[in-house]
């Protein structure tokens, strides 16, 4: 192995069983609750996992900000539930909607028009005007298209809304690269685009983990093969330890390695900024339960 991602030492593993075989899509590294339920998101990724006292039971695919309206990273609650909502639209939107000749509107009400569709779900303090929300275009999940939401297919966000409530754990974080132990005991990478340009992952402590957890499980892995992922950031999962490459598919959990949310790291997890000057923010606090203020 002479990749230079393949040295030195790892951080263990965090187990995360399924309800439901999610096998084939990677999960992020976040350490999620052993009690009640827990939304994460994983913006690269465009992905939002539903825990259930530490056990992945739901997944699906979802649309955040785009480059210039970045969904913020951090740890939220929800902090309010909202079928068939009108939304309030920012004046931000409004002059974004007059720059491109459309018909200025301040506020959308429920219906097949409106850009929240059947539900919107509030983390944050209102003030930040972030949601969980249904869309009128669902060719745009998954994706990076919102003003800073996270957007997902009017379904899910109605089977979502089912499964959480007021006060439900919402962490969304910025993760380009995964790594995932198969149930047959094998290690995946998966590489995402870094479309916001944050830091990137640390070859370093990405050769730290990996050499770790050859000298752990006692199994040599393919340096090559992480050269072309990182290089390619496909979003497909490679397979390190496989004799030869083959498609991330099993009929067992997957083990998500523990680490960039590792206790041992002295820095913590990898986090990101929120969204630089000049991203949409509300206008006024959202209306009665069937009216939302949102970036959209």
């Amino acid at each position: 192995m002479k990749s230079k991602y393949v040295l030195l030492a790892g951080f263990g593993l965090m187990l995360i069983a399924t309800k439901t075989v999610l096998a084939e899509i990677p999960l992020p590294d976040v350490a999620v609750s052993e009690e009640g339920r827990q939304v994460v998101i994983n913006l690269p990724q465009t992905r939002l996992f539903l825990f259930d006292k530490g056990q992945l039971i739901r997944s699906w695919p979802v649309a955040v900000g785009k480059m210039l309206t970045r969904t913020p990273t951090g740890t939220f609650e929800v902090t309010g539930m909202y079928k068939d909502p009108s939304w309030h639209v920012p004046r931000s939107i409004q002059n974004e909607m007059k720059t491109k000749g459309k018909v200025v509107q301040s506020i959308v009400p429920p219906g097949p028009d409106n850009p929240l569709g059947r539900m919107f779900i509030r983390f944050g303090e209102a003030g930040l005007g972030l949601g969980i929300h249904g869309t009128n275009a669902p060719g745009s999940v998954p994706g990076f298209r919102s003003h800073g939401c996270v957007r997902m297919k009017n379904d899910d966000v109605l089977a979502l809304a089912d499964e959480i409530a007021r006060g439900t754990p919402v962490t969304v974080t910025y993760q380009t690269v995964l790594l995932d132990q198969d149930g047959n005991g094998d290690l995946w990478l998966t590489a995402y685009r870094n479309l916001y340009e944050h830091d990137d992952v640390s070859p370093r402590l990405l050769a730290d983990t990996l050499l770790g957890w050859q000298r752990d499980n006692n199994r040599s892995l393919h340096g090559k093969r992480v050269d072309v992922a990182l290089r390619e950031r496909s979003g497909k999962p490679v397979c390190l330890s496989c004799r030869s490459p083959r498609e991330a598919k099993t009929d067992t959990a997957w083990l998500a390695v523990r680490w960039l949310s590792s206790p041992l790291r002295e820095d913590g997890p990898t986090t990101v900024a929120a969204p630089p000057a000049g991203t949409d923010s509300p206008t006024r606090e959202p209306g009665p339960p069937r009216s939302a203020t949102s970036r959209g």
